[in-house]
């Protein structure tokens, strides 16, 4: 694409180069996104669905942008670390209820689906520049931070469903005094 191009018209041109499969993800973390706005229970597999797949979808990003490079990968997991450590901080959720039947009763909140469309438009302007300029995929410059980021972010549901899974009564809780 020529730089002198107006704005819009890249823009435009970058949408409609967009695959349709990206637009099918985008409105699936939405919905999955805008589910997490009411009360609800989890289970304890339903619970693992998010950081598994957020996990591979970003490590995926990162791996395909910077040809899985062993440093890409590492500073991806470092950022899976870092959001670890960061959420004893954060302590997202803050408010979790062991239910019953095994499960998690969780508040209403947005913060999911910020932390979706926050690696989904991460990956998409990565995806983007990248498209205009190449070269860069192969700057550790741009490549660590980038996969750092990814991993923080998908990590941060990671250190979400732990923190869930904490909430759990122990076995000797539940023992009969």
């Amino acid at each position: 694409m020529l730089s002198d191009l107006p704005f819009w018209t890249v823009v435009a041109q970058i949408i409609r180069h967009t695959p349709a499969y990206v637009w099918a993800i985008l409105l699936a973390l939405v919905a999955l996104g805008l589910m997490q706005w009411r009360d609800h229970t989890v289970t304890r597999a339903r619970l693992a669905a998010a950081p598994i797949g957020l996990g591979a979808f970003s490590l995926w990003g990162a791996t395909m942008a910077f040809d899985t490079q062993p440093a890409v990968f590492a500073a991806w997991l470092a950022g899976i670390v870092l959001a670890i450590a960061a959420n004893r901080w954060l302590r997202w959720p803050r408010e979790v209820r062991p239910t019953a039947d095994g499960g998690f009763a969780l508040r209403a909140s947005p913060w999911p689906l910020i932390v979706m469309m926050t690696v989904f438009s991460l990956r998409y302007a990565v995806a983007v520049a990248l498209a205009f300029h190449h070269d860069w995929a192969a700057h550790a410059g741009f490549s660590l931070p980038i996969a750092l980021v990814y991993g923080v972010v998908s990590g941060l549901f990671a250190a979400r469903a732990l923190r869930i899974l904490k909430s759990a009564p122990t076995a000797s809780a539940l023992a009969p005094a």
